[in-house]
Parts: C-alpha cells; sequence; structure tokens
C-alpha cells in the first residue's frame, strides 16, 4: 500500500498550515492533493471495515486502491527525477523508503512479536513467527502463497502480519521498477538520442512490458490457483502499473503546460473539459466504493474485476490532477478524510495485529467487540505516527545521510526479523515417546487397545494426563498417509487423475482406493492390510471431491473439474479394474443444476457404485470419520494435563460428518458400509487420543498413526462384509 504521512506529497512537504487550508490552488501549488488523502481514507477505511466484520463483502479492495496510489505518487517522483538528471540515484530512492516505511513497520512487528509469543497457544507461534520474519524482509506475500496452496499448511488461521503482503509486493516491485528506468536511461544515453533522456512513450512502452504481463498472468492464474494468485507480486505489478501510467502520463502533460506549478485553467492540459473531468472523477469514486459491496459472485480478484477499482482510483486520481473543483476532491479533501488519510500507513499497520491478537487473547470476539477492537485500533495507530513514524519521515538530517539510512534500513530489517526468534524456538509440552525403554509396538496402541468391541467405558480412554502421545497433539497435522505427502492426492483445479501405488508391486490381487482426503486418510491402515496379504494398492485421490456420478459442488457452485476427473478415473478403471475397490468422502450434497443438494449426492454414490460392482469389482464404502474441530491443538496446547476438556460430542460430529449420507446411498445401491466410528468415538464423546495415539489431525481428519491402530479392526470388518471377496481369508 502506498504509505502516506501527515502531509505527504509527491514533491514536497507543506506545513501544517497547508495540510488543513481551504485553497485547492494554494495546495497545489506546494504540491498538496488533498483528493489524494481522501482516497487514502476510503481505501483504509474499506479494509478496517472488512476486518471488523462489517457488511462490505469486498473491502480487502481498498488494498487494490493502495497500489493505485503508491504507483501513481512513487512513479511521479521517479519520472521527474528521471527528466532533470537523466537518471535516478537508486540508493537515495531507497532511501527515501526506509525512512517512510521502516520505522513504524518494525516497531509494529517488534510489539506484535511479543504479543503474540503471550497470548498465542502452542506451537500456532511457529508460524507467526515464519510470517514476522518474512514481513521484515518484505517477502510475505510469499511465505503466504505458499501456504495458501500447501495442502499441509491448509487448516493454518490469519496471522498476526497477513496483511503485510501488500507491503511487501510494493517493496518488491519498487526494486525493479527503479532499476529498469535506470536501465532505460542507460540505453538512451548509449543510443547518443536528443534529449538524451527516456521520452514519456519509452517509460509507457516499459512499464507496458512490465504491466501487460502481469495482468494477463493475473487473469489466468486468478482462473486455475486463485489462493496463489492473491498474494504474488507477479499478478499484483499491472495494479501497481496503472496508477504509474497515469503518472507518466500526466507528467508528460504537464511538461507541455507553461506553468505547472500554478492551478491549471478549467481542462488545460487534459483532454476533457472540466465538467466531464469532475464527472469522471465522481464515476471513479462510485466505481470504488460500489465494487467494496458488490461484485459478480464469480468475481476473482486479482482479475478483470478489479479493473473496476483500479481504474476507478486512476479516475480520481486524474480528475484531482486536473484541477476537477466540482469533482470528488469536494467529499475527499473535507479536513476528518484528509486527517485519516494522513494516518492510513500507522491505521493499516497496526489495526489487523490488534484484531487477530485481541482474538487470540479472549478465544474469540463478539461481532460488536470486534468492530470496537478495530476502532481502539487507532490509538496506537496514532501514537506511532505521531511519535517515530513523522519524525523519522521528516527528519531533514536523515534526508541528507544516504548512506546512515541504508545502514538504518538493514539495521531495522534485522531487527524485525529476530524478534521472530522467540516465537521459532517455542517448544511443546508433549512427548512422543516413553521416558524409559521403548514405545509398544503399533498394533498395541491406540484402537487396538479398545479390544475386539470398543467399549462405552471412560476409564479406558478418558485420559487427562498421557504420559507420552504420538503424534505430538501440537504437530498432529504433519501426521499425514502417504498419498498425502507423496501429492498422490491431485488439488481442487486438477482434471486428471494421478495413480499412485503401494503395497506389494507383484501382489496378486489389487486394491484401489479412490475418493477425496477423506479417503486418503484411510491408506495407512490398508498398507498395514496390504502388507500381511500381498496386497497391490493403487489410488485415486482428488480433494473435496467424492467418487460419484452426477455434478459435484463446492462451495455453493458446480465442481466442474470433480465431474471431469470422475469420468476419467472411470475410464481408467474399465480399463484396469482392481480386485477390491474401497472408497470414502466428505462430501454432504451434490449439485442439482439449480443448488446444491442432499438427495442429488445420495442419488450420485449409489448411481456410481452400482457402476463400479456392474464392472464385476466388489466394492466397500469407508465410513466418513466424525468431524472434528480444527482447533484441539490449541486446546491441548492450553490444557496439557487436562485433556479430556478438549473432548467433543460425538452426536454432532457424526451428523456434520458425510456418514449419514453415506447411510443413506449405501442402502439405495447395496453396498457395504463399514463404520468404525465406535472405534474413534467409543464414548458419548470423542477423545484426543486412544492408547498414547493422538487421533485427530486439524482439517478434520484422523492422524496417520491412528489409523495405521485401526488396520485390525479395519480387516475383520472387510471379512465380515465381503467374505473371501476382501482377499483377506
Amino acid at each position: 500500500m502506498t504509505s502516506p504521512g501527515s502531509c505527504p506529497t509527491a514533491s514536497a512537504t507543506p506545513s501544517s498550515t497547508a495540510c488543513g487550508g481551504s485553497d485547492l490552488s494554494a495546495r497545489r501549488a506546494q504540491g498538496f492533493r488533498p483528493d489524494i488523502e481522501g482516497l487514502r481514507a476510503v481505501a483504509v477505511l474499506l479494509v478496517l471495515a472488512y476486518h471488523a466484520g462489517l457488511p462490505v463483502p469486498n473491502g480487502f479492495l481498498g488494498v487494490d486502491v493502495f497500489f493505485v496510489i503508491s504507483g501513481f505518487l512513487i512513479t511521479g517522483i521517479l519520472v521527474r527525477e528521471l527528466g532533470s538528471t537523466g537518471t535516478i540515484s537508486w540508493p537515495r530512492f531507497v532511501g527515501r523508503r526506509i525512512r517512510r516505511l521502516l520505522p513504524a513497520a518494525v516497531l509494529v512487528l517488534v510489539v506484535t512479536a511479543v504479543v503474540a509469543y503471550l497470548v498465542v497457544p502452542g506451537l500456532r507461534r511457529r508460524d507467526i513467527g515464519t510470517d514476522v520474519a518474512g514481513a521484515a524482509l518484505y517477502v510475505v506475500n510469499w511465505v503466504l502463497a505458499h501456504r495458501a496452496v500447501d495442502y499441509l499448511a491448509a487448516d493454518s488461521t490469519p496471522s498476526p502480519v497477513q496483511h503485510f503482503w501488500s507491503l511487501a509486493v510494493e517493496e518488491q516491485f519498487y526494486v525493479v521498477w527503479p532499476l529498469a528506468l535506470i536501465a532505460l536511461a542507460w540505453v538512451v544515453r548509449r543510443l547518443r538520442r536528443t534529449p538524451r533522456v527516456p521520452s514519456p512513450v519509452a517509460v509507457g512502452g516499459l512499464l507496458a512490458l512490465i504491466a501487460v504481463p502481469s495482468f494477463a498472468y493475473a487473469v489466468w492464474l486468478g482462473a486455475v490457483d486463485p489462493a496463489r494468485a492473491y498474494f504474488v507480486t507477479t499478478t499484483r505489478a499491472w495494479e501497481l502499473g496503472v496508477g504509474a501510467a497515469l503518472a507518466v502520463w500526466v507528467h508528460a502533460r504537464a511538461d507541455r503546460a507553461p506553468d505547472p506549478a500554478a492551478d491549471p485553467a478549467p481542462g488545460a492540459g487534459a483532454p476533457t473539459g472540466p465538467l466531464a473531468t469532475a464527472a469522471l472523477g465522481w464515476v471513479g469514486l462510485v466505481a470504488v466504493l460500489g465494487s467494496a459491496f458488490w461484485l459478480p459472485p464469480h468475481a476473482v480478484t486479482p482479475g478483470p474485476w478489479t479493473l473496476v477499482p483500479t481504474l476507478g482510483a486512476a479516475a480520481v486520481l486524474y480528475a484531482g490532477w486536473a484541477g476537477a473543483h466540482a469533482g470528488p476532491v469536494r467529499v475527499l479533501g473535507v479536513a476528518p478524510m484528509v486527517w485519516v488519510g494522513g494516518l492510513s500507513y500507522s491505521i493499516y499497520l497496526w489495526h489487523w495485529p490488534v484484531v487477530v491478537l485481541a482474538d487470540w487473547a479472549a478465544d474469540g470476539l463478539d461481532p460488536w467487540v470486534r468492530v470496537a477492537v478495530v476502532a481502539a485500533s487507532l490509538l496506537p495507530a496514532w501514537a506511532g505516527h505521531r511519535f517515530l513514524e513523522a519524525p523519522v519521515h521528516h527528519s531533514r538530517v536523515l534526508a541528507t545521510r544516504t548512506r546512515p539510512v541504508l545502514a538504518l534500513g538493514l539495521a531495522l530489517s534485522l531487527a524485525g526479523a529476530l524478534a521472530a526468534v522467540p516465537l521459532l524456538r517455542v517448544q511443546s509440552p508433549f512427548r512422543t515417546a516413553p521416558v524409559a525403554g521403548p514405545a509398544p509396538a503399533p498394533d498395541a496402541l491406540g484402537a487396538a487397545t479398545l479390544g475386539p468391541e470398543p467399549t462405552s467405558d471412560p476409564s479406558r480412554f478418558a485420559v487427562d494426563d498421557w504420559e507420552w502421545l504420538t503424534p505430538d497433539p501440537q504437530l498432529a497435522g504433519r501426521d499425514r498417509p502417504a498419498a498425502d505427502v507423496d501429492h498422490c492426492q491431485v488439488d481442487r483445479l486438477a482434471r486428471e487423475p494421478v495413480r499412485c501405488d503401494f503395497g506389494d508391486p507383484t501382489g496378486s490381487r489389487t486394491v484401489a482406493l479412490v475418493g477425496d482426503s477423506k479417503a486418503m486418510q484411510w491408506l495407512p491402515a490398508v498398507e498395514a492390510l496390504a502388507s500381511r496379504h500381498g496386497w497391490h494398492v493403487v489410488t485415486y485421490g482428488k480433494s473435496s471431491c467424492a467418487f460419484a456420478r452426477g455434478h459435484a459442488q463446492q462451495a455453493g457452485e458446480p465442481y466442474e473439474q470433480c465431474d471431469a476427473w470422475n469420468a476419467r478415473v472411470m475410464q481408467r478403471l474399465r480399463a484396469d479394474p482392481p480386485d477390491l475397490l474401497l472408497t470414502s468422502s466428505y462430501a454432504t450434497t451434490a449439485w442439482d443444476g439449480q443448488h446444491p443438494s442432499r438427495d442429488a449426492l445420495v442419488d450420485g454414490l449409489a448411481a456410481r457404485w452400482s457402476e463400479v460392482r456392474g464392472l464385476g469389482v466388489p466394492l466397500a464404502v469407508l465410513g466418513d470419520s466424525p468431524l472434528s474441530p480444527d482447533d484441539l491443538d490449541v486446546c491441548t496446547a492450553r490444557h496439557p494435563h487436562r485433556l479430556s476438556l478438549c473432548s467433543f460430542d460425538r452426536a454432532p460430529a457424526v451428523e456434520g460428518s458425510g456418514l449419514p449420507v453415506q447411510r443413506a446411498a449405501a442402502a439405495a445401491a447395496g453396498v457395504e458400509l463399514v463404520d468404525l466410528t465406535d472405534w474413534i468415538c467409543p464414548g458419548q464423546r470423542c477423545p484426543v487420543a486412544i492408547g498414547h495415539v493422538t487421533i485427530h489431525r486439524a482439517g478434520d481428519h484422523l492422524t496417520a498413526t491412528y489409523v495405521r491402530t485401526l488396520a485390525g479392526v479395519l480387516g475383520r470388518a472387510l471379512e465380515a462384509h465381503l467374505g473371501e471377496q476382501a482377499g483377506l481369508r
């Protein structure tokens, strides 16, 4: 985002009197743009409203407005220096960015790291530490992009420094853009052109080489991988390019004006008249505000729809430059908006850590409390701006000392990164092995301790303080089947199945495991059976995709990639039928042509299972495991010696899973359903651990270790249901 000061300008820093003055011409002569301050205020207020949970569904687009403002202001500085000197002093440019951004940012990072260490439980602090270090080095957007698409990190919670992604995008852009202009100036000098400075056309052409591919990449990646597209610099550079292009254009127009410092006459230097320019500005402001409240349901940002707020912001900036007195400056230039705009960088820095850390400290915020917390974040924002941000930014001593400022920037970045070290070194309160002697064999742990029939006797599993647990409840999310770890399970966007092979490659019996991640979670037990009975196991897995006919749905919309994947899996099964097929899924509804429908899924599952049996392939449905909370690791961190407090009710956990739909579909298709719920929740409440084994991992799955201890139970169930067809005799 752009980084405003108390009275920032592109060329000079006016006095506070000028900031609050009412004469537009005088303020323009000083370089002050009250409309820019007001537009900053609009952008930051949209972001605050969105994060406060107010009904501004697309308030996050305020960040896109900041990108345009930043591109306009910073490029204006660069092209003026380029035009007057024929080149750009990159060290001085970096020094200005350091003075403007780093002190306030590092203060927020250090305070966030300290408070997070105190209020965030368990090993969740490690992810925050990684993010703090990434934010201090302005690469956190790439950290978040990796986490957004990393299946192993699917259970991550919002980071208190997640909002630093936009600052990282800007600073990465401003590493490349000035250097590109310096290179262009060098080429112009080598060609001995007259004048020996790059023309606006040349600068615009260079900018197009960056912005146009970036926009094309945003459109493509936003369609195939929206989570990653949201954070990466390569999909966002074009938004800064929109503001930069406007700066290049108005600079070229200003060069033709007789007195660039004076307030232009209506229409001077602009291709439109004053009324048309004012109207354009108002349309731009409406576009910014309207996009924050409404976008089509299928809109993905960044992408084509991001043109609405970005071009809208550019229109507002243009109207202000053209001196359209009847334009949005009449609203944006009022004192309260200018004041908020002046604080917008500090407000942006402080509001999100305050919200996230307050949420951790209170173990959840009520809606109106969240609004109050966002409002309260204005206090540290004002204090940080008043006593640190503004004094450093406007320091005359630092303004003339480039090398010390560069050294200061390096020191501040290192300080911010070092603040993450205590978070990264947090230790778990749990042991994963006995204090003395080796750990028992897997067939003596977990579900195996329940015997041939599970019991509802709480004394068998309701243990408050285990001597040791495996896996560590704080790291249970990493205890996944090989089909996850080896990337055999394709993501939501893939259409083509990936086959993976496990067990005995020369086994006489082939067992196929097909479905979503809730099917793949059973692989450790299937692998254990394969080693005992000589099975060759093949898997076909796809995230959030049930093995069913008809039309899948995801997030209330048709899931066409799942339908295509299903069809292609069936093609492979017809070409090479297995001896036994096992399947499971979490899905509770499918797409009936108009909306998600439970009946549509029951029919689709039953039809697909009947189709498989029609190939002469025995099939068993592995009942979905009970729906588990995503924050069990948080609960166990807070209550490591009272783990019974972290158990959860069985009935709603079963009802919220895919098991009820599977039961109905299995009855309709006449196929066998293997329900192991009693070995996962053997009482009225589902425990955290059984027999020294942690049962659940975040994301509503079972740990691979616990599933492995279910191998004996699963084998007996398959033999009972399918007899010799299961290949277990």
